[in-house]
This record gives C-alpha cells, structure tokens and sequence, in this order.
C-alpha cells in the first residue's frame, strides 16, 4: 500500500472519527490531513491532537505505522549503502587477487624462460 494511499485513508478515518467530537482541532479535512502527515512522519507537534478514545486508539496505529514506514526506509536505504560497499570491497579483494596471480605467472615464465635458457646452453654445448 502506497504512502498516498496511507496517507489519504488516514485522513478520511481521523475525519470522520474526529470532526464531530465536541472541542476538536481536527474540524476540517485539511486539519485531518496536516494531523495524519505529521504522526507518519513522526513529528509530531501536537498542535492537533484526537480527543476522543477512538481517534486515539486510531493515532496510536499511525504513529506505530509511521515508525514502521520510517524504518523500513531506513533498512532499504542502508542495505543499499552495504551492498555498495561490500561489493566494492569485493571488486577491491579481487583485483588483489588478480594482480597477485599475475605476478606469480609472471614469475613461473620467467623460471620457465630462464630453465628454456639452460637447456639450450646445455645442448649447444653438445
């Protein structure tokens, strides 16, 4: 379910729970709305606040989504961030690898060459 739709929901349920309720400052849709965007967002400001049992017990569902919604957000982008930086750790330890094993194929011709080399005085020498 997308955050408009949250979002959009919230603000008819509050709405309609709250704009009946003797003193609310939920009296409009707008009120309703500023009161859902805040408690997602957790912020909070409680300059609107439910009054009534209901409202409250339907803020407090928001307010635990909006933790929900803010986490889960924060788990995908830092799980975006690590696998960025254990694959360029990664790349990292396998260019190592690489260079590593190109020194030592470099050597073995070398030894290689050199016994090539030995062989060939050996058998000149004949």
């Amino acid at each position: 379910m997308g955050a408009t739709t949250i979002i959009l929901v919230g603000t008819f349920v509050m709405y309609a729970i709250e704009s009946n309720v003797p003193n609310t400052k939920i009296k409009t849709l707008g009120d309703s709305l500023w009161w859902v965007v805040e408690t997602i967002t957790t912020v909070g400001y409680g300059d609107i606040v439910p009054i009534s049992s209901v409202g409250r017990t339907v803020a407090l569902v928001f307010m635990f989504g909006g933790i929900l919604t803010i986490t889960t957000i924060m788990s995908v982008v830092s799980t975006g961030f690590y696998k960025k930086r254990v694959s360029k750790e990664e790349n990292e330890r396998r260019r190592e690898e690489f260079e590593h094993l190109k020194k030592v194929l470099v050597d073995k011709l070398s030894d290689i060459e050199s016994e090539i080399s030995d062989l060939r005085s050996c058998l000149d020498k004949r």
